[in-house]
């Protein structure tokens, strides 16, 4: 469910060809710089107008920027522009969410994905009673992880269960959807339902490969559990050579996937287009895996699949462990992953609450909250109402992405947090910036991009390697995002190219 190159816009019903990435690469032309802001505090003028014009590109001037850069060293302010307004951060949220995960969890922290029991399996291995798959949150868990639980049951000697299978998903709420999140983005991956037991990021992947002859049908695959959704499928094969066409999607509030469209002949097995579609009730859908598995591993349930809390006194039969927090953040901040991200959160507000409730008033946002005050941030530039960034009733100043990002560098865990940055020009959603600049391998940063916002946040080190900290919020554009890309990434370059006295000490 990588959001991969980020952007979160649906991908026009999941067309195939939005998956060719196509690099434009185009020549900024200099532009006259217009007089510096009333709030910018520049270390020299030549930067300011420098930045200046960047941002007063055609398409930039009609929006809405706002920048703040610091000395990391120093603690001078180098340039500032419009620092204290409010921007929807898009997946600059994360630096949020990240924030107040790694200081309410911890960096030891970890899922548990349990098998309980409500009573001893007997000296035959059968167990009297209900068998419970217990979630906590992990957004990690895989099919492979699920099997291996009941690899454990199986290996225990545990042949048999005379009551249910329930699954017990109730460390967070069942509000599987954020607030305000768009409902026509809902089946593409980007969108995932957020639960306390997920399984392969609540996603199935259909596969399709062409007919044997042109007109006829497609064929399709889904795995995992090819029979826990419908497909309907009138898409056709057409003659060898002739472009993918292919549209899947999946019915709003249903677990029916729709594909239409065409798909040429004579595409290899190893080429076959397969595409991840979101479901309707990641627990159940867990729980329905889980029970193929036990099955499979020749052990019998004779009751039904239930939701169901754990019982008091379950007896604890098998446990996965998730990967430690390092991982995790890796994992949440290179592909920009937005389920990790709204587990992480709600955790938070279940680690103080019992219970992870999402939306701005939920337990998480709240339990956030309560933490930003404790690391000085601004509360009136701060609302967060998830935690992806996918809503956007998010707001957030540049001035306290930076106070956030300042905060990250004195704890004793911050080489783990910078490495799981993606880095310009080498991996994650900045593996295709700033390429062959003084800011490729430097640039340590969170990018976003949600519809008309376009945001990047990090560190960069300058020519003399003075250690920067920045963020770049770009709100309301109506030109296309590689524009703010592009204004962007030169910023970043400058900064990567400065020497001289940008460590010079002026308190800000």
């Amino acid at each position: 469910m990588q959001e991969a190159n980020e952007p979160f816009t649906k991908p026009a019903a999941m067309k195939l060809s939005n998956y060719v990435l196509i690099l434009v690469v185009s020549i900024l032309l200099p532009i006259v710089a217009p007089a510096a802001p009333a709030d910018a505090r520049p270390s020299g003028d030549s930067l300011a107008r420098r930045i200046n014009s960047l941002l007063n590109k055609p398409g930039l001037r009609e929006g809405f920027q706002g920048v703040l850069i610091k000395s990391l060293k120093s603690g001078r302010t180098l340039y500032a522009r419009n620092a204290d307004s409010l921007f929807v951060p898009a997946s600059n949220n994360k630096i949020l969410t990240a924030c107040a995960a790694l200081g309410v969890l911890g960096i030891d922290f970890r899922w548990h994905t349990r098998v309980l029991a409500t009573s001893r399996p007997d000296k035959d291995g059968v167990v009297n009673g209900d068998l419970v798959l217990q979630g906590s949150g992990d957004p990690i868990l895989t099919a492979d992880d699920l099997n291996a639980l009941a690899g454990q049951l199986k290996a225990a000697g545990i042949h048999r269960i005379t009551g249910n299978l329930r699954f017990d998903d109730y460390r967070f709420d069942r509000q599987f959807l954020g607030e305000t999140w768009a409902w026509d983005d809902e089946p593409y991956y980007y969108s995932a339902q957020i639960s306390a037991l997920n399984v392969d990021e609540n996603v199935v992947v259909v596969h399709v490969q062409p007919g044997t002859g042109i007109g006829d049908p497609v064929g399709v695959s889904v795995t995992p559990l090819a029979d826990y959704a419908t497909v309907h499928c009138t898409a056709v094969t057409t003659a060898k050579g002739t472009p993918v066409g292919l549209d899947v999607t999946r019915r709003r509030g249903r677990n029916t996937i729709l594909i239409s469209g065409s798909l040429p002949a004579g595409i290899a097995p190893a080429k076959d287009p397969a595409i991840a579609v979101t479901y309707e009730d990641p627990p159940r859908f867990a729980a329905t895996l889980f029970r193929s598995d036990l099955i499979k591993a020749g052990i019998e349930i004779a009751g039904g699949t239930l939701e169901g809390h754990s019982p008091v006194g379950a007896v604890l039969l098998a446990d996965h462990l998730s990967p430690a927090m390092p991982e995790v953040l890796r994992r949440l901040n290179k592909p920009s992953d937005n389920l990790i991200a709204e587990c992480l959160l709600k955790s938070v507000g279940a680690q103080i609450d019992g219970q992870g409730t999402g939306g701005e008033g939920g337990t998480a946002c709240l339990a956030a909250r309560t933490w930003f005050r404790t690391i000085g941030l601004r509360m009136s530039e701060v609302r967060q109402a998830d935690g992806s960034g996918l809503s956007r009733d998010n707001f957030v100043s540049p001035r306290n992405i930076v106070r956030t990002l300042v905060w990250f560098t004195k704890q004793p865990w911050f080489r783990q947090y910078d490495e799981s940055l993606p880095v310009a020009g080498v991996d994650g959603t900045l593996a295709r910036r700033m390429k062959g600049t003084a800011a490729a391998g430097n640039c340590h940063a969170k990018t976003g991009y949600v519809s008309h916002v376009s945001t990047i946040s990090g560190y960069v080190r300058t020519a003399d390697g003075q250690p920067l900290v920045f963020s770049i919020l770009m709100n309301n554009h109506l030109c296309p995002n590689r524009v703010c890309e592009q204004a962007q990434d030169a910023i970043v370059v400058l900064l990567a190219s400065l020497r001289g006295n940008a460590g010079a000490h002026q308190s800000d």
